[in-house]
């Protein structure tokens, strides 16, 4: 039997404080058992699945990352305008169902979404290794599969990120999702490669099998995951004590207005209102180059599949390296300094990536561009998350990363297609300065604001 514990934290606490103390939280408990707040993340049952399962999937996207878009580039010569419409339809999704989805998830319970969400992925990308085959795959189906997988994650996402503060404990946030992102670093320096030989041998489209593969195996893993009980009064946020369990109080309340508590929530805490600000420019830069960075290689430095598995190995090594480092540079500099020396790594990364050309040393200038943008952004992207978990109460967790991943990648399908247009207009090597350039931008708003004085204690 799982059970859970609500938190004692002060909820009139004032926002503009940026030490936060401890609020609402859901820490997984065996019952019968104390918790033991020293016991090791790995002796953690329900957080070792929930990260068997993250590494499992993580491996075969890692993958299909670079065999997807390979695909529409290799075998169907895709424009710079069509790889425009082929991210945007990544991103999407959350512009679409973001809301929605932060809902279902405070409302439902959340394994069952992260086992179907993981099953729906499997047999769509299963598909296009099927049409290739039958010599029938088209753009509209790469955008397609691309489009529906991406409403998939959106769920998944955002059931995942709400329960991770349910498994561990607050204090344990920032270790817990910095041995995430080292997984994901890991994977991200062998799996690039991996699939660059991949596609030389097998061929872009058959390559895309091996994430199907994944998500299933991501499926069995989360099964055993347990379901902690969340402290959901009035069936999910704002009921008063002793309402729990009251069936007319829950059907009264509307979709609507419960995503207006999520809105309300993201705007009334100033610090998780100026991160979406600041991230919104980031997003903003990263699809405006993600539009147009496998074309830059291909078409501009003439990178072949194998190598361009290669330097993308190099931003896993910086990835790993920044996720190792994120803890301790937090705990050094404290959170809001780490965040803004993450981005101006970041931003180093991508001059030089713009820079890059096709001398003899292409390979090493393009890789030492990837390594720094994967180390900057893991710095910045671990403890940003871990300090928006820790700001945002557990029961209303769902809903505000909807709201927030609903502004931030309304911008991030804005900017795909902006990034295409781009590329077309003034070249590829332009735009990805471009979007350097909104980098700097956001530093600049990180500097300004509240973030640069943040800290978790």
């Amino acid at each position: 039997m799982i059970i859970c514990k609500p938190g004692t934290g002060n909820s009139n606490r004032s926002h503009n404080d940026l030490r936060f103390p401890s609020h609402t939280s859901c820490p997984l408990i065996e019952a019968g058992q104390p918790m033991n707040t020293s016991q090791s993340l790995w002796r953690n049952r329900a957080f070792t699945r929930l990260w068997v399962a993250h590494v499992t999937s993580g491996a075969g996207t890692a993958i299909t990352s670079v065999a997807l878009p390979l695909t529409a580039v290799l075998l169907l010569g895709a424009s710079p305008s069509q790889m425009g419409l082929l991210a945007a339809a990544g991103s999407l999704p959350n512009l679409l169902f973001g809301l929605v989805a932060g809902v279902w998830v405070d409302r439902l319970p959340r394994r069952p979404i992260l086992v179907w969400s993981d099953i729906g992925r499997a047999l769509l990308l299963a598909s296009v290794p099927a049409a290739a085959w039958w010599g029938e795959l088209s753009f509209l189906q790469l955008w397609l599969v691309t489009f529906a997988a991406g409403t998939l994650t959106v769920f998944f996402q955002i059931a995942a990120i709400s329960l991770l503060p349910a498994l561990v404990e607050k204090s344990s946030l920032v270790d817990a999702n910095s041995r995430l992102s080292t997984s994901d670093a890991l994977i991200s320096i062998a799996g690039p490669a991996a699939a660059g030989g991949l596609v030389q041998l097998l061929g872009a489209a058959r390559t895309i099998i091996i994430d199907a593969l994944s998500y299933l195996l991501s499926a069995l893993a989360l099964r055993a995951l347990p379901e902690p009980v969340l402290d959901h009064p009035a069936n999910g946020v704002g009921g008063k004590e002793g309402e729990c369990g009251d069936r007319q109080s829950s059907r009264a309340r509307t979709l609507l207005h419960e995503i207006g508590e999520g809105v309300h929530e993201l705007l009334r805490t100033p610090l998780l209102t100026a991160l979406t600000i600041s991230s919104s420019l980031g997003m903003l830069a990263g699809s405006l180059a993600a539009a147009v960075q496998m074309l830059f290689l291909v078409e501009q430095l003439g990178l072949s599949p194998a190598l361009i598995g290669t330097v993308l190995a190099f931003g896993g090594v910086g990835s790993l390296l920044g996720a190792l480092l994120a803890p301790r540079a937090a705990r050094r500099l404290r959170v809001g300094r780490t965040l803004a020396f993450g981005k101006l790594i970041w931003i180093l990364g991508s001059l030089l990536l713009a820079a890059a050309d096709q001398s003899r040393g292409v390979v090493m200038s393009v890789g030492a561009a990837l390594a720094l943008g994967g180390f900057g952004s893991s710095l910045y992207f671990v403890n940003q998350i871990s300090l928006r978990q820790a700001i945002t109460p557990v029961r209303l967790l769902g809903r505000v990363t909807a709201a927030r991943r609903f502004v931030l990648f309304g911008v991030a399908t804005l900017g795909a297609f902006i990034g295409g247009a781009l590329g077309e207009a003034i070249g590829l090597r332009a735009t990805l300065l471009v979007g350097a350039a909104a980098l700097a931008v956001e530093l600049a708003l990180i500097l300004l604001s509240p973030i640069s004085r943040a800290r978790l204690d």
